[in-house]
């Protein structure tokens, strides 16, 4: 079979009528397409992955506005002193792979898309956001491809078998569900598609009539194993993380299994997918689940040493444990609220009790003064907040497990302390008699207690759920704190 140029060449829309997908950037009631139809050529970006019609756009409108000249140019291979050439002409531009300019490369096209003596039409498969220079992104419009579905790619597939029946005389049958077995596997690449149909005519035996059929065994021989769209050095590769640890942290073990398979199969390191599911194993399940960072961690050491294709097994065994932990996000919560309170001024010394006091004359400075070693039992509990934070919570318990572990460890402080039965007895029955809500102070004064004993039996009364705090303390009501009142 032969033809004037490649099959996706020789087929290529020439009029906007022609052209296949895209319809939120060239669609009738568009803003582009407005444009367009007016008379007007704006500046613009053709943001998207390959094989979706940014060259073939570009191409239609250099014949839509033929009054103007035409260039293009690839930044793969072109040079300044090409662009300068192309300026000095004026007209329309279009330049591929604009993203493979350095930012002064881009420089030089400034002044001329400015003036407007330039056109510029830029593709790229880079976010423009990242890629091109701020100056000449705010003088263009960034108007994002998105890949074509399965039905455009069909249509693209019909049309292209039309035109060698039509203009060239090939003589071709195929099946619907062949010709959709492709565009399937195309991943919204028509481009692809097209060369892969291209591949299957050349192949393809010709019947005693000259007719090419497509068989469906025949198909099979020319895709073979599906390729997987995946540039693991650009938005592809953020895209995919976040996709993946989104699932993850959604809890969707089939979401996130597919998504780290599509990651390997594109290529990339693992080690990036394990580091992914270490940092959601810790601020997604967290405390609801301290195991998951375990085999986060153990999984990232284990492909290290064993490497692919094992490694992907590992590396599922955990995928599926942290999708399917329970989650919390207690600990994240906890250091940004103690950062916020730093960076909004509490930023405050540490207490003299609290200070170093292992060398000789630091006891007479009033270092260490008022510290209790706390694992003597019967031992004062001490607050180890500056005196401004005293009854400060930057920890909120979420799950079940961080429930039950804060319950053992108020049961552990009444028992080893004496803040325990006694001291939290004695300001439970102090709020119970109230008639108002009590400050810290009141109730030390009420108590005859320490205030920062008062401040520890207050966290556990607060952490079994007892406690209404503001700047005041007050029981819940309720028959819930009427109940724990009496145990």
């Amino acid at each position: 079979m032969l033809l004037p140029a490649p099959l996706p060449e020789t087929v290529r829309p020439r009029t906007l009528d022609e052209f296949i997908g895209q319809t939120h950037i060239v669609g009738p009631d568009t803003p582009f397409r407005k444009l367009v139809d007016s008379g007007t050529l704006p500046s613009s970006l053709f943001w998207g992955p390959p094989g979706i019609g940014k060259t073939t756009l570009a191409r239609i409108l250099s014949r839509h506005f033929s009054d103007s000249p035409y260039f293009e140019l690839s930044a793969v291979s072109a040079s300044v002193r090409d662009v300068r050439a192309v300026i000095s002409e004026g007209g329309i531009l279009f330049l591929d792979e604009i993203h493979r300019f350095s930012k002064s490369q881009q420089d030089v096209l400034l002044p001329a898309v400015e003036s407007g003596r330039v056109t510029l039409l830029g593709a790229t498969t880079e976010n423009p956001a990242f890629s091109i220079n701020s100056a000449l992104l705010s003088r263009a419009r960034v108007l994002q491809f998105k890949p074509l579905d399965s039905e455009d790619v069909y249509t693209g597939l019909v049309r292209a078998i039309g035109i060698l029946r039509k203009q060239y005389g090939i003589a071709i049958s195929a099946e619907d569900s062949v010709l959709r077995q492709i565009a399937s596997h195309a991943g919204g690449d028509l481009r692809g598609a097209l060369l892969r149909l291209e591949d299957i005519l050349v192949m393809a035996p010709r019947s005693d009539s000259g007719e090419i059929h497509i068989s469906p065994e025949m198909l099979s021989k020319v895709l073979g194993q599906g390729t997987v769209k995946y540039d693991r050095d650009g938005d592809e590769h953020y895209d995919h993380a976040s996709a993946f640890q989104k699932s993850l942290r959604g809890s969707d073990p089939d979401a996130a299994i597919y998504w780290m398979a599509k990651m390997l199969e594109g290529g990339e390191d693992p080690r990036f997918i394990a580091r992914r599911l270490i940092v959601t194993a810790s601020e997604d399940v967290g405390l609801a689940d301290p195991m998951a960072m375990v085999l986060a961690e153990n999984a990232f050491r284990a492909v290290e040493h064993i490497g692919m294709p094992e490694g992907r097994i590992i590396l599922a065994q955990a995928v599926l444990y942290v999708a399917t932990a329970p989650k919390s996000n207690s600990s994240k919560d906890a250091i940004d609220r103690a950062v916020r309170s730093i960076r909004s001024g509490h930023s405050y010394p540490v207490p003299m009790h609290l200070k170093d006091a292992h060398y000789k004359s630091a006891s007479a400075w009033g270092r260490g003064q008022g510290y209790v070693y706390p694992h003597v039992p019967g031992s004062s509990r001490i607050s180890y907040l500056p005196e401004e934070l005293d009854g400060q919570h930057f920890y909120e318990p979420r799950s079940s497990w961080e429930h039950t572990r804060m319950r053992n460890l108020t049961h552990f402080l009444e028992l080893h302390h004496d803040t325990g039965p006694t001291a939290v007895r004695k300001i439970r029955e102090a709020l119970s008699r109230a008639d108002h809500p009590l400050t810290v102070k009141e109730l030390a004064d009420t108590t005859g207690l320490m205030e920062s004993t008062v401040n520890a039996a207050l966290n556990e009364l607060r952490t079994r759920g007892e406690l209404q705090v503001n700047t005041t303390v007050s029981l819940k009501q309720g028959k819930d704190s009427e109940n724990k009142k009496h145990q």
